[in-house]
C-alpha cells in the first residue's frame, strides 16, 4: 500500500528531499483523552471535578460544547483522526478490525512528516499499522495496544522497540516524554501526537487525587447533565484519574509557556469517544447515545480567538482537515472533514451538521459479547437523527431531552426538522461514497 507505507516506501520517503514550506507553520500539540464523558471538565459546568488547567486552557482559547466523535470506540476513532476518512473509506472499522485498507494513500501524519513537521507520537497507539507506516518520525514512549494499567506499564522505548516493564504511572510517563519532546524544539515545527489512557479503565489514582473526592456520594457528584438513574457508577474513582491527566496537561502548557512556544503552538484537547458511565445501563461507549457521541473539545494557542464558547456541530474528522490546513497543505485526495480555522481564529461559525457512524455488528466488535447494530447520526445544535440499519429511526431535541426518553421521529410538529436531516445526512453519504446509504433510501426514499 502507497501509505500507510510499506517499509519500503517509508524509507525512499525519508530520503527524498522534503517540499519546501510556504511560510512559518505552527507545532501542533494534539492531546487525545481515553473514555472521556463530554461533561467531566470544569469548564464544562460541572461543579464537582477538579480540572483547572483544562478549564484555564478553555479559557485561551476554543471550547466546543457540541463536539462528537466520529465513531466512538478507540481504535476507529484514531483511524479517522489520522487518516481524515470515515471508517467505511479508510477500512478500520472497529476494536474488531484495527488495520487500514490497503492503498489508502498518505495518512495526515505522513503528509506532516514529509513537508517538514517533526512527527512524534507518545501515548496509546492501538492500531495494526505501527506508527511509522503512518508517519511518525518518532515514538519515544508508546502503548501498543488498547489498554494498560496505569502502575508500572508495559510501554515501547522507540519504534522499533517491544513492550517492557516501565517503573511508573503512565500518565507522568507519558507526559516526561511529551516534556522531553518540547525541550527539544528548534525551528522545525513539530506535531506531537500525545495519547493519554486516562480515564480508561483499569482506573487507579494516588492519594493526593482521590482525597480530593472522598466522602462524597457518587451519585450527588455526577455531571449536571447526566441523566439520572441507570447504573452505579464510581464516579469519585474516575473523577480522579481526570484530575490526575489535568495536573500532566498543567505542566505541558506550563512549559510551553516557560520555551515561549505558545505563540507559534496551537494545541487541542479531544476525547477519543465518550462513556455512558451507567447511563442507558450500559457503562462504555459505541451506542448513539450523547454520553458515547459526545466528547470535550477545546483549541487553544496560536491564532485561536480567547475565551469562546462555539456549539457548532463539529466532530473529531474535522480535525485532520484543519491541521492541514493550518500546515498550508492541501491532501493528495479529499478528505471527509471540514476545516475549522476560520472558526478557530474568530470563535464563530462552523458546520451546520455533524456526523458519526457505526460499521460493525458482528460479534467481536466490542469487549464484551453483545453487538451494536450499525447506525449513521447526524446532529445540529439542537438535534439529532439517528438511523439504524434495520431502518429503524430516531429524532430527538438534544437540548432538552439530556435522557433521550422523547423520539420525536413521528411528531408532526417535529417532521420538518427530520427531513432536514434525513435530507443532510443523505448527501453526506453520496459526498463520501458511503455505501449505508442503500440501507437508509430503502426504507425511506
Amino acid at each position: 500500500m502507497s501509505s500507510v507505507c510499506t517499509r519500503r516506501e517509508l524509507l525512499a520517503s525519508t530520503a527524498a528531499p522534503l517540499m519546501a514550506a510556504p511560510r512559518r507553520r505552527p507545532n501542533i500539540l494534539f492531546i487525545l483523552s481515553d473514555d472521556h464523558h463530554y461533561q467531566c471538565l470544569g469548564a464544562a459546568g460541572n461543579p464537582h471535578i477538579h480540572t483547572p488547567n483544562l478549564d484555564r486552557l478553555a479559557a485561551r482559547g476554543v471550547r466546543f460544547s457540541n463536539a462528537q466523535i466520529s465513531t466512538p470506540q478507540c481504535a476507529p476513532s484514531r483511524g479517522i483522526l489520522l487518516s481524515g476518512l470515515e471508517t467505511y473509506q479508510n477500512g478500520l472499522i472497529s476494536n474488531g478490525q484495527i488495520r487500514f485498507r490497503e492503498g489508502l494513500g498518505p495518512v495526515v501524519v505522513e503528509q506532516l512528516r514529509r513537508t517538514g513537521y517533526d512527527t512524534v507520537l507518545a501515548g496509546k497507539w492501538h492500531i495494526a499499522n505501527r506508527p511509522e507506516e503512518c508517519g511518525f518520525a518518532r515514538a519515544p514512549l508508546w502503548l501498543p495496544g488498547g489498554g494498560s494499567v496505569y502502575r508500572n506499564p508495559k510501554l515501547c522505548h522507540g519504534l522499533e522497540s517491544k513492550p517492557t516493564e516501565t517503573s511508573g504511572h503512565i500518565t507522568d510517563l507519558l507526559t516526561g516524554a511529551a516534556l522531553d519532546c518540547l525541550r527539544q524544539a528548534g525551528e522545525q515545527p513539530f506535531f506531537l501526537w500525545l495519547a493519554y489512557n486516562a480515564p480508561h479503565t483499569p482506573w487507579y489514582a494516588e492519594a493526593r487525587y482521590t482525597d480530593l473526592y472522598a466522602g462524597k456520594d457518587a451519585a450527588s457528584i455526577a455531571p449536571p447533565a447526566h441523566p439520572p438513574g441507570g447504573l452505579k457508577f464510581n464516579w469519585n474513582l474516575y473523577y480522579s484519574v481526570i484530575t490526575h491527566m489535568d495536573e500532566a496537561i498543567g505542566r505541558l502548557i506550563a512549559e510551553l509557556d516557560r520555551r515561549n512556544l505558545w505563540k507559534n503552538t496551537i494545541v487541542f484537547f479531544l476525547g477519543d469517544n465518550g462513556f455512558t458511565c451507567g447511563s442507558h445501563n450500559w457503562i462504555g461507549k459505541v451506542y448513539p447515545w450523547e454520553e458515547s457521541v459526545r466528547v470535550p473539545f477545546i483549541a487553544a494557542g496560536a491564532g485561536v480567538a480567547r475565551g469562546r464558547v462555539s456549539d457548532a456541530p463539529v466532530a473529531s474528522i474535522d480535525l485532520p482537515r484543519t491541521w492541514l490546513d493550518l500546515a498550508h497543505l492541501e491532501p493528495p485526495s479529499p478528505l471527509a472533514g471540514r476545516s475549522l480555522v476560520n472558526t478557530l481564529q474568530s470563535g464563530l461559525g462552523g458546520p451546520e451538521y455533524g456526523f458519526s457512524v457505526w460499521d460493525d455488528g458482528r460479534l467481536g466488535a466490542l469487549a464484551v459479547k453483545t453487538t451494536v447494530e450499525p447506525y449513521r447520526l447526524v446532529r445540529t445544535r439542537t438535534h439529532k437523527l439517528i438511523a439504524w440499519q434495520s431502518g429503524r429511526q430516531a429524532l430527538y431535541d438534544i437540548r432538552t431531552d439530556v435522557d433521550e426518553e422523547h423520539d420525536l421521529i413521528g411528531s408532526p410538529a417535529s417532521a420538518r426538522i427530520a427531513s432536514d436531516l434525513r435530507s443532510a445526512l443523505v448527501r453526506r453519504m453520496k459526498e463520501t461514497g458511503d455505501k449505508a446509504i442503500e440501507w437508509l433510501t430503502r426504507y425511506h426514499g
